[in-house]
């Protein structure tokens, strides 16, 4: 940089200086002995200490400062990508990729626990993307985990930065997979209350710093907001897939669209179950006629159905998916009433170029049945 040579230049030409006095008093004192101009031993040392010091200085400024730049550029990045949404869960999707693409995180999710209506987003970035929206009280498959984390963040009334989980007592019972090591956790707040948490982690202890503290506690505060206006999840009425997609859905886009969806009902004691595979096929019905001709809704192993969208660049899958999830809620809502308990919890990703189609399904599933133990599974025609 400029600067710093301009500064290097005038250090050295002090040392050099500071030098060379010293050698003409030296020649002052024994007349015999020529002019030394060069740096004795003891300033040569000093010299090389002070440029070093600087150099480390200057290097963890410009750090600093590339820092501050990107989490602002990802802050701006992320008011452009949702100025213009209507709908609050796609603009938390926006978000959390927005977050698991500038901030660095491995890991993030939106998590607002409300009663009867919890809304959970949740994106994961290892050799490729996935984001998730369900409706479960988890995060990354973990009841405890959540609880555990929700309840010191919320205690703590900050933003909780723990370096190395690992390192927690409090999360000793808990099975972490491998993206997790350190932990931001944010509470958002409304009228003296928790509303919401911004969860991000990632595989590399002490991760998070000051400079992502502050971004993201401005953040949080813009989400708390945006969830006091669009209290209930959603809007104005959305297009459907079909009014859209034929000015949105580039012709020549080298992607493949992933959507995969499960469903379940609340019984007669209050848990959750698994929606029957007779009721999912309705849905698959109702959702296939939706689709373009070259799309696809498939059986995705007993009661999930997989989505398959060719050309759906990620630019254009979010608007897809609120498509989707608007024909969902129109076949949720009909008269009969025990359609009301019915959740559909979803993730998506997309597959460009060069990319492995079979790895991006894997990751789904396990993103969608973190608790699953079984191998991939293939997609079943119905």
């Amino acid at each position: 940089m400029e600067i710093e040579d301009k500064i290097r230049t005038q250090i050295e030409a002090i040392l050099v200086n500071d030098a060379r006095n010293y050698s003409e008093i030296k020649k002052m004192a024994e007349d015999d002995e020529p002019l030394d101009a060069s740096l004795p031993t003891e300033e040569r040392n000093l010299y090389h200490r002070i440029i070093n010091s600087y150099r480390n200085a200057v290097s963890e400024v410009n750090k600093l400062l590339e820092e501050s730049i990107g989490s602002l550029s990802g802050f701006y990045r992320i008011v452009e990508s949702i100025k213009e949404k209507e709908d609050f869960q796609e603009i938390c999707s926006q978000i959390v990729d927005c977050i698991l693409q500038d901030f660095g995180a491995d890991y993030c999710s939106l998590l607002f626990p409300e009663s009867g209506s919890t809304l959970c987003l949740e994106g994961i970035r290892e050799e490729r993307k996935f984001l998730r929206i369900h409706s479960k009280t988890s995060l990354l498959g973990s009841r405890e985990f959540e609880q555990q984390l929700t309840r010191m963040a919320e205690t703590s009334g900050d933003c909780l930065n723990i370096e190395d989980i690992y390192k927690e007592s409090s999360f000793n019972a808990v099975d972490f997979p491998g993206v997790v090591r350190s932990v931001l956790c944010l509470p958002m707040f409304l009228h003296g209350a928790a509303t919401g948490f911004l969860v991000l982690s990632h595989s590399l202890p002490s991760y998070f710093h000051e400079n992502h503290i502050r971004v993201l506690k401005i953040l949080g505060s813009f989400i708390a907001h945006l969830r006091l206006l669009h209290q209930g999840g959603g809007v104005a009425p959305l297009m459907t897939p079909q009014a859209r997609s034929g000015e949105e859905v580039d012709e020549e886009a080298d992607a493949y669209s992933v959507v995969l969806m499960e469903f379940d009902t609340q019984d007669n004691y209050g848990r959750r179950i698994p929606l029957p595979r007779e009721t999912v096929r309705e849905i698959r019905v109702r959702l296939q006629r939706a689709l373009e001709t070259r799309e696809s809704i498939l059986f995705y192993g007993e009661r999930d159905l997989l989505v398959l969208m060719p050309r759906v660049t990620s630019e254009h899958l979010p608007a897809r998916i609120r498509g989707l999830r608007e024909i969902f809620r129109s076949w949720q809502f009909e008269s009969r009433e025990d359609r009301a308990n019915v959740r559909m919890n979803l993730g998506y990703s997309v597959c460009e170029g060069e990319e492995d189609l079979s790895r991006t399904l894997e990751v789904a599933s396990l993103v969608m049945h973190p608790d699953s133990d079984d191998e991939p599974q293939v997609p079943q025609e119905s």
